[in-house]
């Protein structure tokens, strides 16, 4: 998901740079580059084409803002029913789990410290997107009272990552996008789910850790059970995939023989 939505942002700033070749035309783009698939919807003057590609960073982190923070969303959600499913009492005061309080009640119930600088900075997104997505873009109250109730450390934290104060996420009341807001959603998840799985992995016994790891390897792999192909690719892919768990390869067998997936009766 980074990934492509670093890609569209490039992508526009490559187009508008490659239509400069085109400056003073009054041709539109389908005469110019019939070629290019769907350029008959985008079908104008370069000149016009050209300010609106270098014009597109608003838009673009308003697609990317609610994407990044959904597929976040599903992951804590995921990682809640996780804790839930291993016998782990979670922490709700009594409250439905929503995208407010989510981080919450995950790092409560795997008694793991909250990252609160972090989670000050995710909220500030969350309340962007909120703008975004259900005022039209206008600054809401709920998103003027969370900047000022910022911590110094996350003020910090979001001008070293956006170049500017929260404050001037707000201009003339409404919200006003950039390109960095789009890093720093991918920038704040990701640090976000480092701290998640950190906390899962100690909350979760090894032996589950063991056996998710092996139903996993073994949902990917094409190599034949009890081969010492199957063995190998085991220890690598739990090496790989579960590392925070610290799985030992003597935890990864006992989960194989547990599940039959591996039947002799020598590991090696």
């Amino acid at each position: 998901m980074n990934n492509a939505m670093t890609a569209l942002l490039a992508g526009s700033r490559l187009a508008g740079h490659t239509l400069q070749l085109t400056s003073g035309s009054q041709r539109t783009l389908a005469e110019l580059f019939p070629a290019v698939e769907h350029i008959s919807r985008f079908n104008l003057r370069s000149d016009v084409a050209r300010s609106l590609l270098n014009n597109a960073d608003h838009h673009l982190a308003s697609v990317a803002l609610p994407y990044a923070l959904a597929t976040h969303e599903d992951f804590v959600m995921a990682s809640i029913n996780l804790l839930r499913n291993e016998g782990i009492a979670i922490q709700t005061g009594g409250k439905p789990i929503k995208a407010w309080n989510m981080h919450t009640v995950l790092f409560d119930s795997a008694q793991h410290p909250r990252p609160t600088d972090w989670l000050e900075s995710f909220d500030l997104l969350r309340e962007i997107r909120n703008c975004t997505a259900h005022a039209g873009g206008k600054a809401q109250t709920r998103l003027t009272d969370h900047i000022a109730a910022m911590g110094t450390a996350s003020i910090t934290g979001w001008q070293r990552l956006n170049r500017q104060h929260p404050n001037d996420v707000v201009q003339a009341g409404t919200v006003r996008l950039i390109a960095e807001h789009i890093f720093t959603a991918f920038a704040v998840t990701k640090h976000l789910g480092r701290e998640i799985n950190a906390a899962l992995a100690a909350a979760v016994p090894k032996t589950s850790w063991a056996r998710i790891a092996v139903e996993d390897y073994q949902s990917t792999t094409s190599r034949v059970k009890n081969s010492s192909a199957w063995r190998r690719g085991l220890v690598g892919y739990a090496r790989v995939n579960y590392g925070q768990a610290k799985l030992t390869e003597n935890e990864l067998e006992q989960a194989a023989r547990t599940l039959n997936y591996w039947t002799l009766a020598t590991w090696k």
